[in-house]
């Protein structure tokens, strides 16, 4: 995908995050998109809802839901990071993997390794998106 198709992506879910009151991190590995949505239940659902009925995407699932006390990613409307499919499987715990879809396989049959995960992604926000969008 282009860069400037990627930032144009980011640009929307900024602006349309904020104005529904969510955060979260897009992540871009390999050609697949993963996705942390932070918010309301009811407007997650919403959000993730239309994301699905959107004919840009396929084999939209939700791999991961939990309820917590404080958001992850609180200061991003979207952070973005793009890390090498190996270094995904890394940050999952597994070692011998090199492809996103035995990761994403993996992680969907062990969805406990997504905590790990989550705080890898936080640590992988570049320098420049530290700032609170």
């Amino acid at each position: 995908m282009p860069k400037s198709k990627l930032y144009k992506i980011l640009v929307d879910s900024r602006v349309s995050n904020k104005l529904a009151d969510v955060t979260g991190l897009l992540v871009y590995v390999d050609g697949t998109f993963l996705q942390v949505l932070e918010g309301e239940q009811e407007v997650v659902s919403a959000l993730l809802e239309k994301i699905s009925k959107d004919p840009r995407h396929t084999d939209v699932k939700v791999v991961y839901k939990t309820g917590v006390e404080r958001r992850t990613f609180n200061a991003w409307q979207m952070a973005y990071v793009s890390p090498s499919p190996k270094e995904l499987a890394t940050w999952a715990g597994l070692s011998d993997t090199t492809t996103i879809d035995s990761t994403l396989k993996t992680l969907e049959s062990e969805p406990t390794r997504f905590p790990s995960v989550l705080s890898k992604l936080l640590l992988a926000i570049p320098e420049k998106d530290l700032e609170p969008q």
